[in-house]
C-alpha cells in the first residue's frame, strides 16, 4: 500500500510544501489566468450518462461526446477562416485505449463527416501526449475539472472564469453543451439560449 501511495503522489513533490489553501489559491489563479485569455476558446460536451439513451444513438456516450467536440471545433475553424485557411489540431491526454478508438473515429470523420458536418479544417488524427509533459494538457484537465465540479456539485469558483472562454456566436454559447434532463437551469444551459 505504501509503494502505491508513493507512486500516486510522486508527481506532487513540487507542491508538497504548499498548504491546502495555497494549492487551492494556485489553481484558482490558473483558472483566472485562463479566463483572461481573449484568444482562447473552450469546447466541451458535458453528458449526464443517466439521461443518455444508447438506443437512440449508434455511438457510445464517449463517441457522441467526441463527435460533438469535433463538430464544434470544425465549425469554429470554418468561421474564423478569412483570407487564408485556418487549421486546428486536437491534442489529447495519452490513453492507449482511447487513442486507438479516437484515431479510428477521426479517420471515419474524414471519410464520412461527423453527424453534423464534414471535417476539412482539423489536421489528421488527434495528437496524444502524456499530460505530465505539457502544461497545456494540464490546463485542459483543469477546464474539465471545473466543468465537472460545477455540474455535479454547483462549485462555480473555477467554473466562472473558465466558462468565459466558451466559444460563442452572437452572445450564445455554442462551444460548450450540457446534455441532461430538461429543463435545466445551469449556467451552461442558460447561456445556450439566445437572449
Amino acid at each position: 500500500m505504501y509503494n502505491q501511495a508513493k507512486k500516486n503522489f510522486r508527481q506532487t513533490d513540487s507542491y508538497i510544501h504548499l498548504t491546502r489553501n495555497e494549492r487551492r489559491d494556485f489553481v484558482r489563479d490558473v483558472a483566472r489566468c485562463v479566463g483572461s485569455w481573449g484568444y482562447a476558446r473552450l469546447f466541451a460536451e458535458c453528458l449526464d450518462k443517466l439521461h443518455f439513451d444508447p438506443t437512440k444513438h449508434s455511438y457510445t456516450v464517449d463517441e457522441v461526446a467526441f463527435d460533438q467536440l469535433v463538430s464544434r471545433f470544425e465549425q469554429f475553424l470554418r468561421i474564423v477562416t478569412t483570407n487564408q485557411q485556418n487549421f486546428g489540431l486536437l491534442i489529447h491526454d495519452n490513453n492507449q485505449t482511447v487513442a486507438k478508438k479516437h484515431t479510428e473515429l477521426m479517420q471515419s470523420f474524414y471519410r464520412q463527416g461527423t453527424l453534423w458536418t464534414k471535417v476539412n479544417h482539423i489536421i489528421e488524427t488527434p495528437l496524444f501526449v502524456d499530460s505530465t509533459l505539457t502544461g497545456m494538457v494540464q490546463i485542459a484537465d483543469l477546464c474539465a475539472y471545473a466543468l465537472r465540479r460545477y455540474l455535479e456539485y454547483g462549485e462555480a469558483g473555477l467554473f466562472d472564469p473558465i466558462f468565459k472562454r466558451a466559444d460563442r456566436r452572437d452572445n450564445v454559447v455554442v462551444g460548450v453543451r450540457h446534455f441532461t434532463k430538461q429543463p435545466c437551469s445551469c449556467k451552461i444551459c442558460a447561456a445556450h439560449i439566445p437572449s
